[in-house]
């Protein structure tokens, strides 16, 4: 008997722990909810004129601000300059920016790659394409998850890459692919794009193949009011959109991944009446939705990190 009783004391004292360091997470959700809207009202702003990829050699002033977010966080970031075309005859540049969260643990597992690209369609600051949803949303959630991700337990390391060229054709994450080390395992790849649903508050994740464990923690996290459909297939995706034309598969940077076999989860809202056009703004969107999803992600995630994946490559 008391044997059993030590064994149940024991169990439930690492669901306390659990449950604390998730709540210490979820208490902190004020000061994280006003640095996001910090971070999409910056991404957002004039001074940032639409985030256009490719518009000067050296990394643009959104990728400035990144960086300097990694750093007031106490990483250590990067730039990952590329080159990417831009007509028949004519390249630009590209910069990835790029940070890395070590295991707390030993011995590590495989890393987990979280994406998101900053860039958009640019214009002047006078008239401007600002792109809230695609993709500020994202890049604010990342940064986010950089900060919260800290906090918690971390059987994987993490690294954070802030995608450049992505409207382009995936140019940064391609370009990050394949600058891969070999003798690094990377066992998944979380991709955030237009993460601000409509009135239906309807948040989509697509996964790949070798996805099963993942997806089952997905699958256990409370989602309140949001709408969360799990989608295992481009098909299904086109199916729930009602629109054949779009390759869900293929719509963002977790493309680059999968076309390495590295599995993916790949989380945005699907369509959207605003997407690539001069209403995608800070003012067009519901703040509390999107407060709603970046809770769900980060929720996600802290399960994850504490969770034994297999690595696939």
């Amino acid at each position: 008997m008391i044997k059993n009783g030590i064994k149940a004391s024991y169990a439930g004292y690492k669901q306390w722990l659990k449950i604390s360091i998730l709540s210490f997470v979820i208490l902190s959700e004020g000061v994280l909810a006003s640095q996001l809207q910090k971070d999409m009202q910056m991404l957002t702003s004039k001074a940032h004129a639409g985030r256009k990829a490719g518009g000067s050699e050296g990394p643009n002033v959104s990728a400035q601000y990144i960086h300097q977010r990694f750093e007031q966080l106490e990483y250590q970031p990067f730039y990952q300059s590329f080159e990417f075309k831009t007509g028949f005859f004519s390249t630009a540049k590209g910069h990835n920016v790029i940070a890395t969260l070590p295991c707390t643990v030993a011995p590590c597992e495989a890393n987990i790659v979280i994406t998101a690209h900053y860039d958009h369609l640019g214009g002047q600051p006078s008239s401007y394409y600002a792109g809230a949803n695609d993709n500020a949303s994202g890049t604010s959630t990342l940064l986010l998850l950089a900060q919260s991700l800290k906090q918690v337990n971390r059987r994987h390391s993490v690294t954070f890459v802030a995608t450049d060229a992505e409207e382009n054709g995936l140019y940064g994450a391609k370009h990050f692919v394949s600058e891969l080390d070999s003798n690094e395992r990377t066992t998944l790849n979380i991709n955030l794009d237009m993460l601000v649903p409509n009135k239906r508050n309807r948040l989509y994740v697509l996964h790949s193949k070798k996805t099963e464990l993942a997806v089952e923690v997905l699958k256990k996290q409370p989602t309140e009011s949001l709408r969360v459909k799990i989608v295992n297939s481009r098909y299904k995706m086109q199916r729930l959109m009602d629109n054949p034309r779009i390759d869900w598969h293929k719509a963002s940077d977790h493309y680059a991944f999968a076309k390495e076999n590295i599995p993916y989860l790949y989380f945005g809202i699907g369509e959207d009446k605003n997407h690539h056009t001069k209403r995608d703004t800070l003012e067009s969107l519901d703040f509390s939705r999107f407060q709603l999803v970046v809770k769900f992600i980060n929720n996600f995630m802290v399960e994850l990190l504490d969770t034994p994946l297999e690595a696939t490559n």
